[in-house]
């Protein structure tokens, strides 16, 4: 199964996220946005998704998203972490959760949010639930 993490395929986001001055919170739509990294964090961004790509030994669906269990002698936890920052930025409706097994085992990358972000990982991520 590909993941193609690093090529994300989307429009720029529309409407605001944040508190509004009534103290509730609009969430931002299922749309990346590409303005929020520069053309070089871009290419980071990229090449560590690349990275992240080539070290997944197992995608497993979970109830709000997906988990990737990634070969942590193939890429780092640092760069995992990296390419998260840099992913939460251009699409903030993920939730990311971060398991380091012990004896250097497998790292668990978990995908997940609210309803509807799991047919967006789909439709956005080819070869994920298919």
């Amino acid at each position: 199964m590909i993941l193609r993490l690093a090529l994300i395929a989307g429009v720029l986001a529309m409407g605001a996220t944040g508190a509004q001055d009534n103290g509730t919170t609009v969430e931002t739509p299922f749309f990346c946005n590409l303005k929020a990294l520069t053309v070089v964090e871009r290419t980071e961004h990229q090449r560590l998704g690349q990275r992240l790509v080539e070290s997944i030994l197992r995608t497993v669906e979970i109830s709000e998203g997906y988990a990737f269990e990634v070969d942590g002698h193939r890429v780092s936890v640092r760069d995992i972490a990296q390419w998260t920052e840099f992913e939460r930025r251009c699409c903030p409706f993920f939730d990311f959760t971060l398991e380091l097994r012990r004896e250097n085992g497998p790292i668990t990358l978990r995908l997940t949010g609210r309803d509807g972000v799991k047919e967006f990982i789909r439709a956005e991520f080819p070869g994920i639930g298919r």
